[in-house]
């Protein structure tokens, strides 16, 4: 009888996934903070909920998100009281309203200081996002990593959150003709925990990662037309995938140049993280020229910058020809952004300003 009662549990379980695409459980949400959530608890610490997708696209067969590898590891590894709310693989699991009870029970059981949602797909229920905002000590902090083209799209939610925080200047200048008080400004960073120079062999001239879409071919396709013997990586390119973070780290620790552009919409150029990578991995970097990266580094002498495709070929073959110019690039590149631009420092910044935030 006991074998005949497990088989039936094990259709219906079967038949609830194939419905539903998860399997039905019983258990509580307060049981399930228990056996499900990552905790990282240091006495004395100010204590932050992340919550944000652990899969790369929400997608388990592509990898671990960026979000994964710079936000979670950044703060399980800084001086902080860490709980990581996996969203993507909890929806998977056990369906958006269940993963919102999870969700609403792990905020009153650990009392965080702050919750950091990095956004993505709006999954978790907006009246829990009120709650929390409006009722709760905790103060919510929405990050945007792609504000420039869903700016509007997302208004319905980063209206929800106590700090608004983006990495488009054309988004937060909107906000604050709007009137709202609450928006920081940040920008990408890097994971120096993880992004480091390992001072490994400089086996490419030229690497550019990156999936394979819009510009980027023709770009590639151009400079190797100009001589330039450049390695594309990423998803989509010819004999080439998705690189896993470890092979990323690698591809930078290897590359004498990391080639990088930026995705451009009808208001903004917006930049990526490519280059605070590469910088943070002791590669030489030549990128897009904007006037937003001298706020950030200074071109020509921490990073290069071309203007179009025939200034790029030019200061590529350059900078190969002169080993002693480009090497002193690299080492201020790399010292700038160990000093500046680490994820570490932006997550103490926006912590900062959301101290002065009042609820």
């Amino acid at each position: 009888m006991k074998r005949f009662r497990q088989r039936l549990t094990n259709r219906i379980k079967r038949t609830l996934k194939e419905t539903y695409g998860r399997v039905y459980d019983i258990r509580s949400p307060e049981v399930l903070v228990e056996e499900e959530l990552e905790k990282n608890i240091k006495p004395g610490r100010k204590r932050i909920l992340l919550v944000g997708s652990m899969y790369d696209y929400a997608d388990k067969s592509r990898g671990l998100s960026y979000g994964y590898f710079h936000f979670y590891h950044t703060l399980l590894n800084g001086d902080y009281s860490l709980i990581y709310f996996p969203q993507d693989r909890l929806k998977q699991k056990y369906g958006a309203q269940k993963m919102s009870q999870i969700l609403r029970q792990s905020v009153y059981y650990y009392q965080p200081d702050f919750l950091i949602y990095h956004h993505y797909l709006d999954w978790i229920n907006h009246a829990l996002w009120r709650e929390i905002s409006n009722e709760l000590p905790t103060k919510t902090i929405i990050i945007l990593g792609d504000d420039y083209v869903r700016h509007e799209e997302t208004r319905p939610i980063w209206e929800l959150f106590n700090v608004i925080v983006t990495m488009d200047p054309y988004a937060y200048n909107k906000r604050k003709i709007e009137g709202f008080t609450n928006v920081f400004l940040s920008q990408w960073g890097f994971n120096h925990f993880l992004y480091r120079n390992l001072n490994l062999p400089r086996i490419y001239d030229v690497t550019f990662v990156g999936q394979c879409y819009g510009e980027r071919p023709a770009l590639i396709k151009e400079l190797k037309n100009k001589g330039i013997d450049i390695v594309p990586f990423g998803r989509g390119w010819p004999n080439s995938k998705r690189l896993s973070q470890g092979d990323l780290i690698k591809v930078y620790n290897q590359s004498k140049i990391t080639f990088n552009s930026y995705f451009s919409s009808k208001d903004t150029i917006a930049l990526n993280g490519r280059d605070f990578e590469a910088l943070g991995c002791g590669s030489f970097v030549v990128t897009q020229e904007i006037e937003e990266i001298k706020e950030y580094f200074i071109p020509g002498k921490e990073i290069v910058t071309y203007r179009d495709i025939d200034d790029a070929a030019k200061k590529i073959k350059y900078y190969l020809e002169h080993n002693k110019e480009r090497e002193a690039i690299e080492r201020a590149g790399h010292e700038r952004a160990l000093r500046d631009h680490t994820y570490e420092k932006r997550f103490n910044e926006i912590f900062a300003f959301a101290d002065k935030i009042k609820k």
